[in-house]
């Protein structure tokens, strides 16, 4: 009998161990939002939005857009709604710094409450100085038909991206952008999606097909800023970070 007693009890310190200790290797290895891990430091990564402040962005035309058409609350950068903007200022913001190769990764969502229609933001890299123009990673509602270049995770009005595995409003969605040379990808939640060649014959052709077809060499700059639009409000982002590639 107390040697049955003493199986029991070695089985019950046996079953509580194995419940404590996943959900503490849990508790360590879920990541804070907006920070950076000792490995990913390590690895070169730097954050581009500290959870707190817009420090590191200004305004793509007019510095006035910050804390304006953008503010951070809840370790989140909002985009807020045009019509409760003062004299319904609008404009998008871009990174202090621009970038040449890079892995750009960060999370956004789409507010389920927004009333002003379909929500519409993107994501621009190789962004031109005191413009608005650059290569965008679309986003968008992903269950709305629209043009085949003017989806989420499109390069917008260039090329389309195969398919688009996003998440509903109110969820976080993963994003990846890499750019290595002239060879992009654009990834949704652990996706690749689209990749190109800029400069390629098929870019070109595909920029000739679009609105910008009258700018030079439209898109193949040796570097730029990463800007995130403004189009209105209904948008979050969050976790924001780079690393820096060799050419």
């Amino acid at each position: 009998m107390l040697q049955h007693r003493s199986n029991l009890h070695g089985t019950a310190v046996l079953l509580a161990a194995l419940i404590i200790i996943p959900s503490s290797v849990i508790a360590r290895d879920k990541a804070k939002a907006n920070t950076l891990t000792k490995k990913q430091i390590s690895q070169g990564w730097k954050l581009l939005f500290d959870g707190k402040t817009l420090n590191g962005w200004k305004g793509a035309t007019n510095d006035k857009v910050l804390n304006t058409c953008w503010k951070v609350a809840d370790g989140q950068i909002l985009s807020t709604e045009r019509d409760k903007r003062p004299a319904k200022l609008s404009g998008s913001i871009v990174t202090k710094n621009q970038y040449s190769s890079f892995d750009l990764r960060l999370e956004y969502k789409l507010d389920p409450s927004f009333k002003g229609g379909h929500v519409n933001s993107g994501i621009k890299y190789f962004a031109y100085p005191k413009t608005e123009l650059g290569l965008e990673y679309q986003l968008y509602d992903a269950d709305v038909k629209v043009r085949s270049t003017g989806a989420l995770a499109d390069l917008y009005d260039i090329l389309a991206a195969k398919e688009r595995p996003a998440k509903p409003r109110g969820q976080w969605n993963t994003v990846r952008i890499v750019a290595s040379g002239n060879h992009v990808e654009h990834w949704i939640n652990g996706k690749k999606v689209l990749e190109f060649e800029r400069g390629s014959e098929k870019f070109r052709a595909a920029v000739a097909e679009s609105k910008f077809r009258n700018r030079d060499k439209f898109g193949e700059a040796k570097q730029g800023y990463i800007l995130l639009q403004d189009h209105g409000g209904g948008i979050a982002f969050r976790n924001i970070r780079i690393k820096v590639l060799d050419d």
